[in-house]
């Protein structure tokens, strides 16, 4: 006889793959979309002589630290999630961001604001450190 508690972990694990699949068709009907929406675009506007034609928008990408030169000076620190304040940044939900932000020093919060811009763009996020920025 199986328990309520036995049938947890497969539980999560079902939850888990339905995410992941949930994530995936999200993704394809927006590629879709905007595929579609550039299409009935392009033929609404007539192409001007001369002008190059609309190239994508690539998604731009994490940047994480520079690679160590050979004279074993690092370059430039730049922006990566292992360099903000919060642990686990990537995947804290905003709801949990948003209150802690006012604990963080200005450079932390610039950190994150930038890190957030060149990523998921929440705004919530950039609406709570806009105004702490102007408190």
């Amino acid at each position: 006889m199986t328990t309520l508690l036995d049938q947890v972990p497969a539980a999560i694990s079902r939850v888990q793959r339905e995410i992941v699949l949930a994530r995936f068709l999200g993704k394809l009907v927006i590629d879709q979309s905007v595929r579609e929406v550039r299409q009935r675009l392009e033929s609404l506007v007539a192409p001007v002589e001369g002008a190059e034609p609309i190239k994508p928008v690539k998604p731009i990408e994490p940047i994480e630290k520079g690679p160590v030169s050979d004279t074993g000076d690092s370059t430039a620190p730049q922006l990566g999630a292992t360099t903000l304040a919060l642990a686990d940044y990537d995947h804290l939900p905003a709801s949990d961001i948003v209150p802690l932000l006012a604990g963080l020093e200005p450079d932390e919060r610039d950190a994150i604001e930038a890190y957030e811009i060149q990523g998921r763009n929440r705004r919530t996020i950039l609406g709570k450190l806009a105004q702490l920025r102007n408190a």
